[in-house]
């Protein structure tokens, strides 16, 4: 699958010569035979999510800032959700069983997947779905990201002595290298300290100016990690939950991602007209929908349990609790980033302000 896809990005760079590294992102992980083909996420894929390490947690949680914002939009049922990189549907079956125990509203889903293994699994289970958003039709509703911004395709920006440098991908010998161009494109590199490298989501842009010509009015969260305010770093690599150094190696095999600079995403949304509310972090935004409630709830039947001799039944709820701790946690999960997006006119969500006060 790897000598298909390198195949491929050669073959780009011999026409071309050194290719975007937004464009090789996208033969190694979308394009045929690469990465993203199948679902690569999950405890036996190559990374987990939120929602794999505790969806019960996670998805109530999502779900009530959900409900935030379905008030905000007069109560309409059912309620369209469109998941961006719905990956194996493990929220969507989460979240959708989630909002199952409320009398109203009733969510009306679709996953949003470029993997057609990933899309075949979601049509299974009975979800709309769509392999970009340019599919979609004109929407009133709530769209979401989890973890989707980081792996999007990005340019690579390097700080030189002259200003900022694009690194692009070109090929030595047998080996695909890094290579070093002047800046060219018409989005503005970043500023930059020679030899500190970050990227460029234009990825992200792209997707958000499809988003807001199908958003007619409603809300978008996207959950990523990152920094709030300005260049996020450079490029990280991972394959069976482990780090990989070099990117270029074996394409087509390996996660390609960079944390997200979530104030260029809130800037071209607002250039897109869309409003944009200062970002929380999970482990607040978390708390401020429930987490910290369940785990009391569930500390308590912990003790209970125990009292009562039941011991194995204690030790069950206390993996649980473990499991969810994570989420929040500030060295991991926890330091993720919530950002919310509006129409104009839309207010900011209730559950954004109590977390904004607990960071």
């Amino acid at each position: 699958m790897s000598e298909e896809v390198a195949g491929r990005v050669r073959a780009a760079i011999a026409e071309r010569g050194p290719i975007g590294f937004d464009e090789y992102m996208g033969l190694a992980l979308y394009g045929p035979g690469g990465f993203f083909e199948a679902p690569p996420v999950g405890p036996r894929g190559h990374f987990v999510t939120s929602p794999h390490v505790h969806p019960f947690v996670f998805a109530h949680c999502l779900r009530d800032a959900i409900l935030d914002a379905w008030f905000a939009l007069g109560e309409i049922d059912p309620l369209p959700l469109v998941e961006l990189g719905a990956g194996d549907g493990t929220l969507a079956n989460a979240l959708v069983r989630a909002f199952e125990e409320l009398p109203m509203p009733k969510p009306s889903y679709t996953g949003v997947e470029v993997s057609g293994g990933a899309r075949e699994a979601l049509s299974a289970a009975g979800y709309a779905t769509a392999s970009s958003v340019s599919e979609l039709e004109p929407f009133e509703g709530v769209a979401f990201a989890n973890e989707l911004l980081d792996n999007l395709p990005f340019l690579v920006a390097r700080g030189g002595p002259g200003g900022p440098a694009e690194v692009r991908v070109g090929v030595d010998g047998a080996r695909l290298v890094e290579v070093q161009a002047p800046w060219s494109n018409a989005i503005a590199a970043p500023t930059l300290e020679p030899g500190q490298t970050t990227t460029v989501p234009v990825g992200s842009f792209a997707m958000l100016d499809e988003l807001a010509r199908v958003l007619r009015r409603g809300y978008v969260l996207a959950i990523d990690y990152g920094t709030p305010d300005g260049p996020a770093g450079g490029v990280r690599g991972f394959r069976e939950h482990r780090p990989v150094a070099d990117v270029l190696s074996d394409p087509g095999s390996t996660d390609i991602t960079a944390g997200v600079d979530l104030s260029a995403i809130a800037a071209h949304a607002r250039s897109l007209g869309l409003r944009s509310f200062e970002p929380v972090t999970q482990a607040a935004a978390l708390a401020a929908l429930g987490h910290e409630r369940w785990e009391r709830t569930m500390r308590e039947m912990q003790s209970m349990l125990e009292r009562t001799g039941r011991g194995s039944e204690a030790v069950r709820v206390w993996e649980g609790r473990s499991r969810a701790s994570l989420l929040a946690d500030p060295s991991g999960f926890g330091a993720f980033w919530w950002l919310v997006l509006a129409t104009e006119g839309l207010p900011e969500p209730p559950w954004l302000g109590r977390a904004r006060s607990l960071d």
